[in-house]
């Protein structure tokens, strides 16, 4: 075998030199130096291969490199963390977050306590999670140093094209008004006559949402966390719990449970995406407290079981149990009204969604 290999490469090798002038080692152009590769080489080589790939892979996520840059750097965050709405991060540096950089990536609002810094998304959080570990891993472990240089670029900017949307408002204003002018005074009467007919907003249909708990209802604007109050993940109300069963706000489907069991999303069958949030910061218990009743994908009914709470256990290691029941998405042309203030039963109504037409 070894000489019918050595007749066929011999014969073949010399053929494609000849013919086609194969450039083989020592043989090459003029102009190009041979040279022989070291280990060493070889090595560096391959370092450098690994850190254009780390490259191509942090720069194939945009939106988890604006998080970072946002929060002033890999080397600036200390920790990641998420509950069912917002993600949570500590910083080393709370003075390098730059909340503009991180309002772009479609957040709903920012919270900063010290060195902790809440990035509100919803309920799709947990995949910006997961998509922004997988991004620290391989991005480079320093400050976002040029941060501030790239956000006053960008205000410089708008102040110039504002400067001139200013400019050229006020060169049109004043032609207006030369015209309103030369066309004499007898239109005044008749300008201050009309005005802008007042549009009767009707309803084309009403969901109406029910406490899933006997408590206390209020509007969302009390609860004890300004991303809920803000209605930065949604709008709907609070209430505190003073019995420990969690019932179906709405006849619908189990959409996802929180890992630590503290919320459910909840999709009604009338279209209404929600999001039942038991106690303010219960994520930090992980779990302890709460014992989910149904499974992800289960079709419910309205006042069907779906949580159990230890109120007592909450109650002493929760900053508050006070629940915001969100509809997480409500559209343009929806409206939040609240039906119940005060005492209210598991099943009554707490407050409607209306569409407009």
């Amino acid at each position: 075998m070894g000489i019918i290999y050595f007749i066929l490469y011999y014969v073949i090798f010399t053929f494609m030199i000849k013919k086609f002038d194969f450039k083989t080692p020592g043989r090459e152009d003029d102009d190009t130096e041979t040279k022989l590769y070291t280990k060493a080489d070889v090595n560096a080589r391959k370092e450098a291969g690994k850190a254009a790939g780390a490259a191509a892979t942090t720069s194939s996520d945009p939106v988890s490199e604006l998080i970072t840059r946002g929060l002033g750097g890999k080397k600036n965050i200390v920790d990641v963390d998420c509950c069912a709405t917002r993600l949570r991060i500590t910083v080393a540096e709370p003075e390098r977050v730059r909340d503009e950089l991180l309002k772009q990536t479609d957040s709903r609002g920012i919270v900063k306590k010290g060195q902790g810094v809440q990035v509100i998304y919803g309920p799709h959080v947990t995949v910006i999670k997961a998509k922004l570990e997988e991004y620290l891993e391989t991005a480079p472990n320093e400050f976002a140093e040029d941060a501030q240089e790239n956000v006053q670029e960008t205000q410089n900017n708008a102040v110039t094209e504002s400067g001139n949307d200013a400019s050229g408002n006020a060169n049109g204003q004043n032609n207006v008004a030369a015209q309103n002018q030369s066309a004499g005074t007898d239109n005044v009467g008749n300008t201050a006559q009309t005005t802008a007919p007042v549009k009767e907003e009707k309803i084309r249909k009403t969901a109406i949402i029910y406490s899933p708990v006997d408590g206390i209802a209020a509007d969302l604007s009390t609860a004890p966390d300004e991303g809920f109050a803000g209605k930065m993940m949604g709008d709907g109300a609070v209430v505190t719990p003073t019995e420990g069963t969690v019932y179906a706000p709405a006849d619908g489907e189990v959409e996802f449970i929180f890992d630590t069991k503290h919320a459910i999303g909840f999709q009604t069958d009338s279209g209404i995406p929600m999001l039942l949030h038991m106690g303010i910061d219960t994520v930090k218990l992980e779990g302890k407290g709460f014992e989910i009743l149904v499974t992800e994908g289960q079709k419910v009914k309205k006042g069907e079981p779906m949580m159990k709470l230890d109120l007592e256990f909450l109650a002493a290691n929760a900053p508050s149990i006070t629940s915001p029941i969100l509809d997480t998405e409500p559209e343009d042309n929806q409206r939040i009204r609240l039906l119940a203030n005060g005492e209210i039963k598991a099943g009554e109504p707490l407050f409607a969604v209306e569409t407009l037409e």
